[in-house]
């Protein structure tokens, strides 16, 4: 029969290592969902340029036809045909494009911030994992170490 003394301490290593590797899985459990949350905002960061980027292109559509219908009424002439309504037009179209690259580029670095994110936080995860593996070989040599003092 084994000294109470000597099954307390071997008990006591076999719980710490359990609870070691029971906070490693809770801890990489806990990364991985931070991770689908990185990932979620990210796909969140490329529907919101998209949309960011449609709304300048309706902008400068509506921009365009506002400008067709003014020249138009003002100058009794298909604006069409105007050097200077051509050349706003033209002003107008790169603007937006500029502006609707922006935006695009924005979203992408935004989506890349997401993504490295998530990356990281999985990382975090699996070396917290296996960092709880250490912990719980240290707590069984520590109680093998203890058991072999005691049993001596």
């Amino acid at each position: 029969m084994a000294d109470p003394v000597t099954f307390a301490v071997v008990a006591s290593s076999a719980v710490a290592a359990g609870t070691a590797i029971q906070s490693g899985k809770y801890a990489q459990a806990a990364a991985e969902a931070e991770a689908r949350q990185y990932e979620e905002e990210r796909r969140m960061a490329i529907l919101q340029a998209q949309e960011e980027a449609n709304e300048r292109n309706r902008e400068l559509l509506r921009t365009q036809s506002e400008n067709l219908a003014l020249a138009a009424a003002k100058m009794g002439v298909d604006p069409n045909e105007s050097a200077s309504f051509l050349a706003l037009k033209e002003s107008n179209i790169q603007e937006a494009e500029r502006d609707v690259g922006a935006i695009r580029l924005m979203g992408a670095a935004q989506a890349e911030k997401f993504k490295l994110s998530a990356w990281n936080a999985k990382m975090s995860g699996k070396a917290a994992k296996t960092a709880s593996y250490g912990q719980a070989a240290s707590s069984l040599l520590g109680g093998y170490k203890d058991y072999k003092y005691l049993s001596s």
